[in-house]
């Protein structure tokens, strides 16, 4: 699904911290710069004015839920950032990146949702260290026989996005009612105590669509998601066979993720255009 930075249009909330909104109108140069348009201050009529021919940029905003919702149900091209899977800046358990690191960019969708056949060149250069965080990037052997689950909660922020206000305690519910096995709350506020912590001996990770599940996948710990999330590419999604985990094969998943996320130079300089699927 090819892109073209002239049909597209950048959103840019209100509200950013002043990193974010310099990162973004960085950005939002580079597409005026390519013929495409930018609006700001978080202009949602504007937004939800644009013709079809345009494709939004947009991010996680609560604010703008009906117009995803709109957009899904009339099958309305839109483009979805946020920050990326490995070698983030901020609230990340792998090794962080370095000047603004990685952010995520997909057509129609939150998150990956589909692995594709791809080299590993872009994931390699993830793995080493870097100025800001030297440690490099471990894919742990996939964990087996744990006792535990690790639940990481939906924040009230990404449940008020994605419509599922009651998520974690109608989980942490249907889980009482499926296994005896001991449930660990992972709360996102919890920055403190590493993820690492909390999979070690784990049976698995639940969550709706965090990214901790990623991370948990890279760690080696199998996890249960739903289908929003692109480490269901590489896990369960019924949670009926919480006693069931599967341990898949991850190179190409990780290949893919890769794939689907840049840097602030990859942003501006054609890869993102050239690579966006």
């Amino acid at each position: 699904m090819e892109i073209n930075p002239k049909d597209t249009c950048l959103f840019i909330p209100k509200g950013l911290s002043k990193f974010k909104n310099e990162l973004f109108e960085r950005i939002g140069r580079h597409i005026q710069d390519k013929g495409g348009d930018v609006i700001r201050h978080g202009d949602v009529g504007a937004l939800a004015k644009l013709p079809d021919s345009v494709t939004p940029i947009v991010g996680a905003m609560p604010e703008i839920k009906h117009l995803y919702a709109e957009w899904k149900t009339r099958n309305r091209k839109w483009i979805y950032w946020d920050r990326g899977y490995a070698r983030r800046v901020f609230a990340t358990w792998l090794p962080r990146g370095e000047n603004g690191g990685y952010y995520r960019y997909h057509v129609n969708a939150f998150q990956m949702q589909e692995i594709r056949d791809l080299p590993d060149d872009r994931w390699n250069k993830l793995l080493p260290g870097n100025k800001v965080d030297t440690r490099p990037i471990e894919v742990k052997p996939w964990s087996k026989g744990g006792k535990h689950i690790v639940l990481a909660e939906a924040p009230p922020g990404y449940a008020g996005l994605h419509g599922v206000e009651g998520w974690t305690e109608e989980t942490i519910a249907r889980l009482r009612e499926l296994t005896d096995r001991p449930i660990v709350r992972r709360r996102k506020d919890e920055l403190d105590r590493p993820l690492s912590r909390d999979i070690k001996d784990a049976h698995c990770l639940v969550a709706h669509g965090s990214i901790t599940a990623v991370e948990s996948v890279v760690l080696g710990c199998p996890v249960f998601v739903t289908t929003e999330s692109a480490a269901a590419l590489v896990g369960q999604t019924d949670i009926s066979l919480i006693e069931s985990p599967i341990y898949p094969e991850r190179q190409q998943w990780l290949n893919s993720l890769a794939y689907s996320q840049f840097n602030e130079a990859e942003l501006v300089d054609g890869t993102l255009w050239n690579l966006l699927r």
